[in-house]
């Protein structure tokens, strides 16, 4: 028999934005334990790839959203700070909750990269968030993070030391600049010199809108949240992150959680994997395009780690696992 997840679109109300999106769940009767997706930085949201067909298989049910601003969402996701997006989190969660055919204590969420800043946010404002996983979700500021991506990022494309150095004055003046005061397009333009650099895409902030968004979030420290954190965490990284300072961010999350008497949190690494958790699968020298390999694949272990995991906090029917 053909597995066939229900999808159904679903939206929710959000300081004054309707933000829309994919609600997956099994095909066979709830209630559910449920997750909500966290997206990472960008727009987008809605695109989880297979991830909501395999949760759904698991016995879970899901929601992915456009981003304010993306897809079908009203809004606009470069005016947000990090607690408007834990306020946005908040508010899906609760949607979610309120439907019939959702455990209402067995909400979870899943944040991907920047999303797990707001996921680690979004939990210590919300006690009835039954469990957080991070992916890649880093346990520094933003702006450690982002000078780290862009030493690590450019030198593994080939950049020059030169042009590494390059870009982290004009992150740092972005940031310097509008957090003074200064117009982001202002900003933007004074940089106009270095807009045709082909590594000028690279950074957080090319426009006036993304400058201005970096520059909001750059001060951005987990740790107070961490602090606060009651509900299990899992915390997934892979070793080889371009992005993210995986060694920096296990300390920093542990250390946090540890020193608070968190009881149940656990990191783990993935040994040759991506920021996306993928594995190199070519031929030669691990090639990378946009900070991940290419080609690549999951690494393996990391679907049956999440789902495993998440199955063991979540309140779960009789029905909807006698039916798998």
């Amino acid at each position: 028999m053909l597995f066939e997840p229900a999808t159904a679109e679903f939206s929710f109300l959000d300081d004054g934005n309707e933000l829309v999106g994919d609600f997956v769940r099994p095909p066979w009767p709830g209630p559910y334990p449920a997750v909500v997706f966290v997206e990472g930085s960008g727009p987008g949201g809605r695109d989880q790839g297979s991830w909501q067909t395999r949760l759904a298989a698991a016995g879970f049910a899901s929601l992915a959203y456009d981003k304010p601003g993306s897809g079908a969402s009203t809004g606009d996701w470069t005016r947000q700070t990090m607690t408007d997006r834990a306020d946005e989190t908040v508010a899906a969660v609760r949607a979610v909750r309120s439907r019939a055919d959702v455990l209402s204590g067995g909400v979870a969420l899943i944040g991907g990269s920047q999303g797990g800043w707001v996921a680690h946010l979004a939990a210590a404002a919300d006690d009835g968030i039954a469990a957080v996983v991070t992916v890649s979700g880093p346990g520094v500021s933003v702006r450690v993070q982002e000078e780290y991506r862009l030493r690590h990022q450019l030198a593994a494309e080939g950049f020059s030391d030169t042009d590494i150095q390059q870009a982290l004055l004009l992150l740092r003046d972005q940031i310097r600049r509008v957090r003074s005061g200064d117009d982001p397009a202002r900003v933007h333009a004074a940089q106009a010199h270095w807009h045709g650099a082909s590594w000028y895409p690279m950074l957080a902030g090319t426009t006036p809108e993304s400058i201005a968004f970096i520059a909001g979030i750059a001060d951005y420290d987990p740790a107070p949240a961490l602090a606060a954190l009651r509900c299990p965490l899992l915390a997934i990284f892979g070793a080889d992150d371009l992005l993210v300072p995986v060694e920096a961010s296990v300390r920093a999350i542990s250390s946090a959680l540890d020193d608070a008497g968190h009881a149940d949190h656990t990191t783990v690494v993935f040994p040759g994997a991506d920021h996306s958790i993928r594995v190199y699968t070519g031929d030669g020298p691990a090639q990378v395009k946009e900070g991940r390999y290419t080609p690549a694949e999951r690494a393996p272990g990391f679907d049956e780690l999440v789902v495993t995991w998440l199955r063991r906090r979540l309140p779960a029917t009789d029905l909807g696992y006698a039916a798998r």
